[in-house]
């Protein structure tokens, strides 16, 4: 072997340990503090404006059945393209809808394109649009009304009243891919959530019957999803299964996944067995930043109400440092 060659394969090899020395270089143990830290003023300040709201007994009983129901296995990270395999022979998908981030109603986009490959029919069934409106929404899809005049055509910023420019690509996903969306819906007038769940999926079982062959995606707030008595429950017991569920919100397992991958930016969907799938919607920071700003919109709060201010560049996890990942564990 002559020199050049030995050099060119030690420069080689020199190059490869530092990159791997690169990517594997993740979140110090300080900087994990630090987003705590964050995390904690965050719960702090929407449990405040929370407090103003009184928030009904119901969701919070809602909201603990859903936590409890989710999957305590390890996740499993699985790649687009397999999930896009599964979801494309599913028959009825239900998916968590968080309000407030914008990376959820993108996720619902690329759901509804890799269900949409499948060979048997596809219905888009939405949680944000009155159910009196199905043939606002049918005459939009059929091209007989403008997107720019649907938004109050359906009164979405008086019943509905988050982000129309990520809601709205929901819509124009549905129309581009040819694919009816079933309004199910009743948000004028007031229900509980049980029995909101129990008219869901009557309304979604006379579909099915009227229409044999025809596969669901399903895209309701996240309490709703898990839970016994909540929508899936409430689906399978009435006979429309099988069931791939994908969800957000599930804190431990963002941070599990982190700990595996090491950086945020990896993490995208997770197997969690039983046909259950996680999906990132947004960290557990940009979730409850988002939250929490939606919040002080509504309630007319501003950043001079709070002690200490978290901005969208406090929540964004600086890697490098002497300490990887691992070290986080190293107590």
């Amino acid at each position: 072997m002559d020199k050049t060659y030995r050099y060119a394969c030690l420069a080689t090899i020199l190059i490869l340990i530092v990159t791997g020395v690169v990517s594997a270089a993740g979140i110090s143990k300080e900087e994990f503090n630090r987003l705590r830290h964050v995390e904690k003023v965050l719960h702090q300040q929407i449990a405040e404006m929370e407090g103003e709201l009184k928030t009904s007994k119901q969701l919070e009983t809602y909201k603990k059945s859903y936590l409890a129901a989710l999957p305590k296995s390890s996740p499993r990270p699985i790649a687009d393209t397999q999930v896009a395999k599964t979801l494309a022979a599913a028959r009825y998908v239900i998916m968590g809808d968080e309000h407030t981030t914008n990376q959820s109603q993108a996720n619902t986009v690329t759901v509804l394109s890799m269900m949409r490959a499948g060979k048997e029919p596809l219905t888009l069934v939405l949680e944000w649009i009155d159910i009196s409106y199905q043939k606002q929404i049918d005459e939009f899809l059929a091209g007989r009304i403008p997107l720019k005049d649907l938004r109050s055509k359906i009164s979405f910023d008086k019943l509905w009243g988050f982000s129309w420019a990520s809601y709205s690509k929901i819509l124009s996903a549905a129309k581009k891919l040819k694919t009816p969306i079933l309004l199910v819906e009743r948000l004028k007038g007031s229900h509980s959530l049980a029995d909101r769940d129990t008219f869901i999926t009557k309304t979604i079982a006379e579909s099915a019957k009227k229409t044999p062959g025809m596969r669901y995606l399903v895209v309701y707030g996240d309490y709703h999803v898990l839970g016994p008595g909540h929508l899936s429950d409430k689906m399978a017991k009435a006979g429309l299964k099988p069931q791939t569920i994908l969800i957000g919100e599930a804190v431990d397992i963002y941070w599990k996944l982190l700990g595996q991958l090491k950086d945020p930016e990896k993490i995208g969907f997770a197997d969690l067995g039983s046909e259950i799938y996680y999906v990132r919607n947004g960290t557990p920071l940009e979730r409850s930043l988002s939250y929490r700003d939606y919040l002080m919109k509504m309630l007319g709060y501003s950043k001079d109400d709070f002690e200490e201010w978290v901005s969208a560049a406090d929540i964004t996890p600086k890697a490098g440092g002497r300490n990887n990942f691992e070290a986080l564990h190293d107590r």
